[in-house]
């Protein structure tokens, strides 16, 4: 293809891409441990008029209580509902009110064969400036950071996170614009890519749960800083009975081959009860059979907020691995709240309540409701260390 070719190209993706893509506002004022509170936006991309559903970033719309709007280009802001955001992979799907149902939508790539070197652009609006196009290429895979990326060297900014970023080959969308990390000179730009995130959406479809399973084992870091697929401990051996140095090599009957920790959870997502493992283990492979737990709703998590503390579970998967347990944490802590001024901070642990032991919200709820409003608590935390 010709310079010129390949420029009216990009010029007529970007053109298509501004009609599917969308700027998204989140306004969170009770945050969870993940969140910040304050005023956030981002990008998104239609993925299912019908449905009205948009794909973006988790971290845009928040894993807290939040207010989120959408607006497609020239259109006005309007309310969102979350249907779904995941605590693995950092994706997340909105609803929102499509004015037709043949409004175009973005063709997604769920192959995952984009390779090195190949042309891609990210659209979205960074630093405030709506509906923005940057060109790179894919600079190269990764998953040092736990999930998989794609390194890419199109400018992830502000704002540009949640948008899509699309194979300039053939118009798809291959990942999520996610971050961008180091200075304007030294910049690493990531992408989520959209195999996992189309598992998802396939399972959603399907009204199937699509919640990664806690990962309650520990797995191995190379040289390289990337997490392999070997096993270093069991955390919960009835549900992961695994051996010290076992390689998880496929999942299920039908042994879908997994090499990275994105590939095994994206295998698992969808399976209930009595899942088969195939593991390498001193030279032979074995089969394992695990027992997974699917990690809570982010969306249908529930917390107590105590002079302005907000408590809710933790989401350890190595809990098991503490000296003492810490099942409540302090999510955040309200500003000018009677908790700051008594010097309670995020991450302490609920350790009693008018010296009764609490370990799950329903209790706490509970017992708040049956307590007398002109009688003081007395809450005592730990502090981690």
């Amino acid at each position: 293809m010709r310079p010129s070719q390949a420029e009216d190209r990009a010029s007529s993706i970007f053109r298509d891409a501004r009609a599917y893509t969308v700027r998204i506002r989140t306004q969170i004022t009770t945050p969870f441990l993940e969140d910040e509170r304050g005023s956030f936006s981002g990008a998104g991309f239609l993925v299912d008029a019908t449905r009205g559903w948009v794909v973006t970033n988790a971290h845009v719309v928040s894993h807290s209580p939040s207010e989120v709007t959408v607006a497609f280009a020239d259109g006005t802001f309007r309310p969102a509902r979350k249907v779904y955001v995941d605590s693995f992979t950092d994706m997340a799907v909105l609803e929102v009110t499509v004015d037709s149902p043949r409004h175009p939508v973005a063709p997604i790539d769920c192959d995952g064969a984009i390779a090195v070197g190949e042309a891609v652009g990210a659209f979205g609006h960074p630093l405030g400036m709506p509906f923005t196009g940057t060109r790179g290429i894919v600079s190269g895979k990764t998953d040092q950071f736990l999930n998989d990326f794609l390194q890419i060297d199109a400018t992830v900014d502000h704002g540009n996170s949640g948008g899509p970023v699309i194979a300039l080959r053939d118009a798809r969308v291959v990942g999520i614009a996610t971050a961008g990390i180091g200075s304007k000179a030294e910049r690493l730009n990531f992408a989520t890519p959209m195999r996992d995130v189309c598992r998802i959406l396939e399972l959603l479809r399907k009204g199937i749960p699509p919640e990664a399973p806690e990962l309650q084992f520990s797995l191995l870091m190379n040289e390289d800083g990337r997490h392999t697929l070997q096993v270093g401990t069991t955390f919960d051996a009835a549900r992961w009975p695994f051996l010290p140095g076992d390689r998880v090599i496929a999942v299920g009957q039908e042994r879908e081959k997994v090499a990275t920790v994105t590939q095994l959870v994206s295998a698992m997502r969808g399976r209930i009860g009595t899942v088969p493992l195939l593991v390498s283990r001193e030279g032979r492979e074995v089969e394992v059979t695990t027992h997974p737990a699917l990690r809570g709703s982010v969306i249908a998590r529930q917390a107590v907020s105590i002079d302005g503390a907000l408590i809710a579970p933790n989401a350890f998967e190595d809990m098991q691995a503490l000296s003492e347990p810490a099942h409540l944490i302090v999510h955040s802590v309200e500003p000018s709240s009677m908790a700051e001024a008594l010097g309670i901070g995020a991450m302490d642990v609920l350790e009693s309540i008018d010296g009764r032991r609490i370990d799950d919200v329903a209790t706490l709820i509970e017992y708040l409701h049956q307590a007398r409003n002109d009688t003081p608590l007395r809450v005592v935390f730990r502090r981690m260390s």
